[in-house]
């Protein structure tokens, strides 16, 4: 009877320090993992969030960038971060399947728990304010005069800049040679700085420059017109078939506690409620929203998209 006893009481401290510690999260600030450099679309993402989180989550949320290999070593570090719920990080795509697909990832998407994907964000095609190129056309009229001497600014191979850029390359026959770069702040320098004929990029990458003329943007490569540049053709419009973009989103590692994941999401669905946030966003992303399940389920499609496409022309 005594040991029976003792039991129960065992029992009964072991789940009440266990209810308290879980009562107590978050205690410390939650880092933020963002698998590019500062300055990009996807660090002004996560900042952006960090900034409107303050007002629903009891601790601040920290960014670190982790940059490199294309968003690999972000996404690798956010993998294998420690699972008590004060880590949490961006994911991007295609980087985030094409490194999968290559074989070069040590993560399989089960080493994530899905947050929220935020911005989906269209593929264009730019060149600098001083660039001759004022249409796809004279593009292809200078690969005419020209061949070979045309380069395009990319985030690497398996990216959605170098897709565009074979897709362009098939469909306008143009020779158009990769240049990659170190993240898409690094790339916004090469176009703007003449080093390159052209960039393949994101429109949130861009979208401010454009505006105030330091680069042109040639067509967008999306089935129909953006509503934020309505002025700008889409590649099918020209008669090209050239579709592209990248997504980008939240994830924790798989298996934090189950009530720092509930709170993660809860804070999530209050900064995606907030007018403040979506007056911001509308200014600085290209909102598009997925939950969770919806988050997770694209980019298990996704990745057999990017299996097929590296079976065909590896990277």
């Amino acid at each position: 009877m005594k040991k029976i006893l003792l039991a129960v009481i065992v029992l009964c401290l072991t789940f009440g320090v266990s209810t308290a510690f879980a009562a107590e999260y978050p205690t410390k600030a939650v880092t933020i993992i963002v698998a590019s450099n500062a300055g990009g679309g996807t660090d002004t993402m996560a900042r952006l969030f960090a900034k409107f989180a303050e007002k629903y989550f009891p601790q601040p949320f920290v960014i670190n960038n982790i940059d490199g290999a294309g968003g690999q070593r972000g996404f690798d570090a956010l993998a294998r971060a420690k699972k008590d719920g004060y880590t949490i990080g961006t994911l991007y795509t295609p980087h985030l399947t094409a490194h999968m697909s290559a074989k070069r990832a040590r993560y399989t998407l089960g080493d994530f728990a899905m947050l929220y994907n935020l911005v989906t964000d269209p593929g264009v095609l730019v060149v600098p304010g001083s660039s001759p190129f004022n249409s796809i056309q004279d593009v292809i009229d200078a690969e005419k005069a020209a061949p070979g001497t045309l380069t395009g600014s990319t985030s690497g191979p398996g990216s959605d800049d170098a897709f565009a850029l074979a897709q362009f390359n098939e469909a306008t026959g143009c020779t158009v040679k990769s240049v990659p770069s170190t993240g898409s702040s690094n790339a916004k320098a090469t176009v703007m700085g003449g080093h390159v004929s052209m960039g393949f990029m994101n429109l949130s990458q861009v979208e401010s420059n454009y505006r105030a003329g330091e680069v042109r943007i040639l067509a967008i490569m999306t089935a129909k017109r953006h509503p934020n540049v309505p002025e700008i053709p889409t590649f099918g419009e020209l008669g090209f078939k050239v579709i592209s973009d990248s997504s980008r989103g939240f994830a924790a590692p798989a298996g934090i506690p189950e009530d720092a994941m509930k709170m993660l999401v809860e804070t999530f669905e209050k900064v995606l409620a907030d007018a403040e946030f979506q007056a911001a966003a509308k200014e600085q992303l290209q909102l598009n929203v997925m939950n969770p399940e919806e988050y997770k389920a694209y980019l298990e499609e996704l990745l057999v998209v990017t299996n097929k496409a590296y079976e065909k022309d590896p990277w």
